[in-house]
């Protein structure tokens, strides 16, 4: 069975590197190349492509314009975005709007091919990186108190999650156990815990964030 493609990017050089990604599937047909939204509103209505991928920021209309008046019209065509940032923002709107692929430029490469074959047959597909950094956002938000911490503070908290012990934690960086000892006493204040083993409880939950 043969499918269709419609790529966007204002990028002249990334643009013909998508393309010639995409050629490497035998079933897949490019009907256009353009390089800016209005052009690919009007060649995805005039086509009607299986799957239209588009940059996210491109002059006349953005990625996600193009896909919201192609999508609020009841098209069939399914879409890829492609953005050069980590953005929970611009994640979320594409989601709300029925955006199928998201990836990440840097990705494009490894990420394409894997994402079409995925889009195609209705899934989504969004690159593990997005998703690694959308976890770490949520997990943020998890953990405000975490602001209230010195660069000191948060090095040694990465230790104690790490199981390092006062005197350790004190070795490495070139302080007296007692000094850690305060610090950590201070951090439990900072961070309102209770009970035997909090800190280390709360270090390794939060392992990651500082």
């Amino acid at each position: 069975m043969k499918f269709t493609a419609i790529v966007a990017d204002d990028h002249p050089i990334f643009r013909k590197g998508l393309v010639e990604i995409l050629s490497e599937m035998k079933d897949l047909e490019i009907l256009a190349e353009v390089s800016n939204g209005i052009d690919a509103y009007q060649s995805i209505i005039a086509k009607r492509p299986d799957v239209a991928i588009l940059d996210i920021e491109m002059p006349g209309l953005s990625g996600l314009d193009v896909c919201n008046k192609v999508l609020s019209e009841k098209s069939e065509t399914k879409f890829i975005v492609l953005t050069m940032h980590r953005d929970k923002n611009f994640f979320n709107d594409a989601m709300k709007i029925g955006v199928l692929g998201y990836i990440l430029k840097d990705n494009a490469i490894t990420d394409m091919l894997l994402c079409v074959e995925s889009v195609l047959k209705g899934n989504k597909y969004v690159t593990p990186e997005i998703e690694e950094f959308l976890t770490l956002t949520e997990k943020e938000n998890d953990f405000p108190q975490l602001e209230k911490l010195t660069a000191t503070e948060k090095i040694i908290l990465k230790l104690i999650a790490e199981s390092k012990t006062s005197p350790e934690i004190a070795a490495l960086l070139f302080v007296s156990p007692n000094t850690i000892d305060n610090h950590r006493s201070n951090i439990v204040k900072k961070l309102g815990l209770e009970g035997k083993n909090s800190l280390l409880k709360f270090a390794i939950t939060s392992k990651g964030l500082f």
